[in-house]
């Protein structure tokens, strides 16, 4: 009896091994490396860009910060536990990974989520007080 379960992380893992044998044997290269995306435009109107998920958690969980568009991919939005789009008070665009690399840049780590949000008043050193940071 095998144990083998063949599932699609197998047959991935396997296509990795056949490229790797292949190119060590004089055969084309396994990988072509992606071309890296600049980072776009910044943000208008004196809007603030934030990404990644504990970030952008943060900022939906803060009544003072005023939010004017997200966009997120499918697993994002789950990770999020954001049920639906539509229900959130600002604009909601739902996307694919490489959408939100055009803006950020492929070297950012977005994990899919990207909001434009008003900047938050800065406080001054001594008002912080005891605050926990």
């Amino acid at each position: 009896m095998s144990d083998k379960t063949n599932t699609p992380k197998d047959t991935h893992y396997a296509k990795l091994r056949r490229a790797y044998r292949d190119e060590k044997s004089g055969g084309a290269p396994a990988f072509r490396p992606r071309q890296p995306v600049p980072p776009g435009e910044n943000a208008a109107d004196g809007l603030v860009r934030l990404y990644g998920l504990h970030t952008v958690r943060a900022a939906l969980d803060n009544p003072r910060r005023k939010i004017r568009k997200m966009l997120v991919t499918r697993n994002a939005a789950e990770r999020l536990e954001i049920a639906d789009l539509a229900a959130l008070p600002f604009k909601t665009e739902l996307v694919e990974p490489r959408d939100i690399d055009k803006i950020t840049g492929s070297d950012a780590v977005h994990q899919g989520v990207l909001i434009e949000a008003e900047p938050l008043k800065a406080k001054r050193l001594d008002a912080l007080g005891d605050a926990n940071l």
